[in-house]
């Protein structure tokens, strides 16, 4: 760990007004933003068949992210270290190993160049890859081991689904059984941390218990939403992709809307009822009620944008 610090130190030699703004332009490259016009620009506009392959490797990388940070629980630099400076606090929340940013945009981006087999694509792939890594070390969020990791299992998780789908067909059957393996590790790790939230010095245990699965329960409605949408999809919509310019752009940019004020509008009216970092001391029936609401509102997000918003595309001949 004393190379990993030394390493964000020499980093944060080079702050200056320019190289915040820079490090944090490259880091939105991994954030939910990103990510989503990404996934909604292959389903929406460019083939939705690909737009699910690579959804379903996304939507997992980001579990296994969520379960592996709360197993091994590494605190933030700028918690072990006060001489480093944490630039971006909004992003910063929750534990460090390993790297979600870098996760996943290795794993859309991986996926992306892929699938869409341009070398441009795959060298661009390569440079935000890096570059989000480095951003994630110079904000002082993440040690160069959570990076490194983050990157590595994005990338093999794409590749490895890449060549699955290129073998496999997959079905209401493939679907089921990962529903099922959702729902399993949701109820698994709730049970867990049910039982073994404690209080520590700043945080009730309450609030241990929602910061434990906040994460684990957003990716694992993303995954329950996207099954159901892709289901509603085929059964009640199949939307057609097409090459019109400005049809795809209106798609394009609709949609990303839509998802966003689903996410900001569910957050506000969620907080009103539960605020999870008010909660006291053996409020875990609220910790529940705040961990259900996240899984609901990345449901929402999903199931939305995949299942119920192409209906617009047929109904106004978009």
């Amino acid at each position: 760990m004393g190379f990993e610090l030394d390493l964000i130190h020499w980093l944060q030699t080079f702050r200056s007004t320019f190289m915040d703004l820079f490090f944090q332009f490259w880091t939105l490259f991994g954030e939910e933003l990103i990510i989503i016009g990404i996934m909604g620009f292959l389903y929406w506009c460019y083939d939705k068949k690909i737009g699910e392959k690579v959804g379903i490797a996304v939507f997992i990388s980001f579990v296994l992210n969520s379960v592996i940070k709360v197993i091994v629980a590494r605190p933030r630099p700028f918690l072990a270290d006060d001489t480093i400076v944490n630039i971006r606090p909004q992003t910063s929340g929750g534990y460090s190993f390993p790297s979600g940013h870098t996760q996943g945009a290795a794993t859309v981006f991986t996926s992306f160049a892929l699938w869409m087999k341009k070398r441009w694509i795959t060298v661009l792939t390569i440079i935000i890859i890096t570059m989000v890594a480095i951003s994630r070390m110079y904000l002082g969020v993440h040690y160069f081991s959570d990076v490194v990791v983050g990157a590595v299992l994005g990338i093999s998780i794409s590749i490895g689904f890449f060549l699955y789908f290129k073998k496999a067909t997959f079905d209401q059957k493939f679907y089921t059984k990962l529903l099922y393996i959702s729902l399993g590790i949701f109820i698994v790790s709730y049970v867990f941390f049910l039982f073994t939230a404690k209080a520590d010095s700043t945080n009730t245990n309450a609030v241990v218990m929602y910061n434990n699965l906040e994460g684990i329960s957003k990716m694992l409605g993303t995954i329950v939403g996207f099954i159901f949408g892709v289901t509603f999809e085929k059964k009640k919509v199949e939307f057609s992709n097409h090459r019109i310019v400005w049809k795809n752009l209106i798609r394009f940019v609709l949609g990303v809307a839509v998802v966003m004020v689903i996410r900001l509008a569910l957050k506000e009216v969620f907080s009103l009822i539960i605020n999870p970092e008010e909660m006291t001391e053996g409020q875990l029936i609220s910790s529940t009620i705040a961990v259900i609401f996240d899984f609901i509102r990345y449901f929402s997000m999903v199931f939305v944008g995949i299942g119920i918003y192409p209906m617009l595309f047929k109904n106004v001949n978009l």
